[in-house]
């Protein structure tokens, strides 16, 4: 319930017409991100012996679905039905041949679409490093390339499961120093001449504390386990109560970004203990990630063809789009997945 719940905060950022917002889409995503250190300690620990085999899982979950929202996006593109991106902007793409090149290799492989938001695309289709891109109506920025530009995220997640078998060997002080690392790293972008939004949150190393901290947050389960349940129950209510409110603290964006990291690590543990076993929660959980990625191929659809109801369609469209996914993509993938991850598990026995 907590992953859809973020992956509606993303949706709700993107609809400009909604008046209301949960949490901001930026969080949600990095909340995300804190939520798969977490799960990665876990199946690292409990279920995966064989390396090899956890990264072909992980690009098995993650690959099939987003292909799908590719090749959908890149219908929109063609039909005009994508706001971000216009056959004008492929055929300036495809005037250079190093720029096509690098946006249809980052179009399919996903690894590297965050540092296009390190570039911009001049008027000959050139990718122009700019450490101060920012959109607006005379710049396009590199990310413009993409058919499904929130699938930068996805770049970043890939990075952390390169290391993430690596990272869950650690003991807790190393882990801790890692993410002091990262931290300081990251706050080290206010002395270097590049804009601070991208050093933060478009550049993995400063981004890696927050997989480090749901690693962390994972060394609380055993804790977790010994405890009742219901403060599971206490702990996602006070995380879904904080996401609701969150547009209303009187808070600084800067310290309402640490709150938040430190809400969603403190609760994750207690709440997985009290719904690990609910196969309802997982089912809602899992439609996280067709939502997020089909979310913004809606929004644009409605704000290019305004329909009536414009929230309540994008809602309804996302969720529809999104069930399909899951029912004829993301549910047989897994199945696939699981027996692969069986028959390792039979063979190391």
């Amino acid at each position: 319930m907590v992953r859809v719940l973020l992956a509606v905060a993303v949706l709700l950022s993107h609809l400009s017409m909604a008046n209301y917002k949960v949490l901001s889409g930026g969080l949600a995503v990095q909340s995300f991100f804190i939520i798969s250190g977490f799960y990665m300690a876990l199946v690292l620990d409990e279920k995966y012996r064989d390396v090899g085999l956890f990264y072909s899982n992980r690009l098995l979950r993650l690959f099939p679905t987003y292909l799908a929202m590719l090749a959908l996006g890149i219908v929109a593109i063609f039909i005009g039905a994508n706001p971000m991106t216009s056959p004008e902007l492929v055929e300036r793409i495809a005037q250079n041949s190093m720029s096509a090149v690098v946006l249809g290799v980052e179009n399919f492989v996903m690894v590297g679409q965050d540092l296009l938001f390190w570039f911009t695309i001049d008027a000959n289709g050139a990718l122009i490093f700019d450490p101060y891109a920012e959109l607006d109506e005379n710049t396009v920025i590199g990310w413009q390339g993409l058919a499904v530009p929130q699938a930068w995220s996805l770049s970043t997640e890939l990075m952390f499961y390169a290391v993430a078998p690596f990272l869950a060997r650690l003991n807790w002080r190393w882990i801790v120093a890692l993410a002091a690392c990262s931290i300081a790293l990251r706050l080290a972008g206010h002395l270097l001449d590049v804009d601070y939004m991208l050093w933060q949150g478009r550049f993995f190393p400063t981004m890696l504390f927050m997989f480090l901290l749901g690693m962390l947050a994972y060394r609380a389960l055993p804790l977790a386990a010994r405890l009742p349940k219901v403060i599971g129950w206490l702990a996602l209510g006070v995380l879904i109560t904080y996401c609701a409110v969150y547009t209303f603290l009187p808070m600084e964006p800067l310290i309402s970004r640490w709150v938040t990291y430190a809400v969603v690590a403190l609760t994750i543990p207690w709440i997985f203990n009290a719904f690990k076993d609910n196969a309802l929660d997982r089912w809602i959980g899992d439609l996280s990630y067709p939502v997020y990625l089909s979310q913004l191929l809606v929004v644009g659809a409605v704000l290019i063809y305004e329909p009536p109801f414009p929230v309540l369609t994008a809602f309804a469209a996302t969720f529809a789009i999104s069930i399909l996914v899951l029912v004829f993509i993301e549910h047989p993938v897994d199945r696939w997945r699981q027996a692969r991850l069986s028959r390792s598990t039979r063979d190391h026995a």
